[in-house]
């Protein structure tokens, strides 16, 4: 995972996916924008990221 690079984040509330951005990176997670939001994300086990906002829960993959 790189600032700057394009995601792919899913609501896992409807099952949408949409495209954000990373733009920060920190210990044990990461802040992801979409639009004029951003989400806070915290790594989870299997290289998964869990954030929430508006009581809908994100879940975001790294595949590398």
């Amino acid at each position: 995972m790189n600032i700057g690079q394009e995601v792919s984040v899913v609501c896992t509330d409807n099952d949408k996916k949409v495209k954000g951005k990373i733009i920060r990176l920190y210990r044990g997670g990461l802040d992801v924008a979409i639009d004029n939001t951003i989400i806070k994300m915290q790594l989870k086990k299997n290289n998964v990221y869990v954030g929430s906002l508006h009581g809908l829960e994100f879940t975001l993959t790294d595949n590398h």
